[in-house]
């Protein structure tokens, strides 16, 4: 990242800037090189601003949540990562049952802030780990909900103006958006939901998080479902069926507990996760005929 960049990043920005930054502390897979620059801003109108400046100087840009559903290559990003997670991502509330948050705010965080005011409806997706950014992007839920279905509308930067959508318009489905074929930046979301007692929600987003604490591998580094699910059939079970549990390569395991997971320890690499994905799409290809569709998204260096 040349200095005169920087500079004018600097004086636009508030925020964190990293130089050389460790992929690998910001990725729940715990793998991936440096980035060139990976900068945090601590407002979206600085995530705006940043974002229309990396399109002008025409500078590699790679837009991270919470890093919870990527595969950051070995040999790092080039240019800016722009990290929109932090403490300083706001939330508000709108009228009776409308709630307005930040691009960076986490899910958990979201859903319980819900749960004081007596909102509900995100009791399904609170313990999934990411940020509202993240979840909408892909349209994050459950077999019991999705985001897509609480959202009112959605503001954005495209082509250097800020915009809003209503979910009508941005091609929602199953883990997917219409953001997944375009560039735009996603700065806030509104939701909808339905009012109901705090202490009822709060213990319905505790029961969640101890069902998916003994039902998934949460206690190593994963990056949630590495599969989309194949229509009428559930891709840990074919995973499981093709005899991959336990498959490891270098640091990366296929979790024992849930076969649609892979595992990492301290000397997993990007090559290690992407190598075993191969192998066990290969498995269930050779055993079922099914092609797995990749839920995770593996980034682009831009070498």
């Amino acid at each position: 990242m040349e200095d005169k960049y920087l500079k004018i990043i600097k004086d636009n920005v508030g925020g964190s800037i990293l130089i050389g930054e460790p992929l690998a502390d910001h990725t729940t897979y715990r793998v991936g090189g440096k980035a060139d620059c990976l900068i945090c801003p601590d407002s979206p109108k600085g995530a705006g601003w940043l974002y229309n400046y990396a399109k002008k100087e025409s500078i590699p840009l790679t837009i991270l949540g919470a890093g919870s559903n990527v595969i950051a290559p070995d040999a790092g990003i080039r240019g800016i990562v722009l990290k929109l997670q932090n403490d300083a991502a706001e939330i508000a509330f709108s009228g009776n049952n409308m709630i307005v948050a930040d691009a960076g705010v986490t899910l958990i965080d979201l859903a319980r802030a819900a749960a004081e005011k007596g909102l509900c409806g995100f009791e399904p997706i609170a313990g999934i780990p990411g940020t509202v950014g993240g979840a909408v992007f892909m349209n994050a839920g459950t077999k019991e909900g999705d985001t897509a279905s609480l959202l009112e509308e959605v503001e954005v930067i495209t082509g250097g103006k800020n915009r809003t959508f209503s979910p009508d318009e941005l091609a929602f489905g199953y883990r997917t958006s219409a953001f997944q074929k375009t560039d735009w930046l996603i700065l806030r979301a509104v939701f909808r939901l339905q009012k109901g007692s705090p202490e009822h929600i709060r213990k319905g987003i505790d029961k969640i998080f101890a069902e998916r604490q003994e039902k998934f591998p949460l206690d190593s580094p994963n990056a949630g479902s590495v599969f989309k699910r194949p229509p009428g059939d559930y891709a840990g079970r074919l995973i499981e069926e093709a005899d991959c549990k336990g498959l490891t390569i270098g640091g990366a395991s296929v979790s024992n507990r849930h076969a649609n997971f892979i595992i990492t320890s301290g000397n997993a690499t990007a090559s290690d996760i992407v190598e075993l994905i191969s192998m066990m799409r290969r498995r269930v290809f050779e055993k079922f005929g099914i092609y797995l569709e990749l839920e995770n998204e593996i980034l682009d260096s831009f070498s």
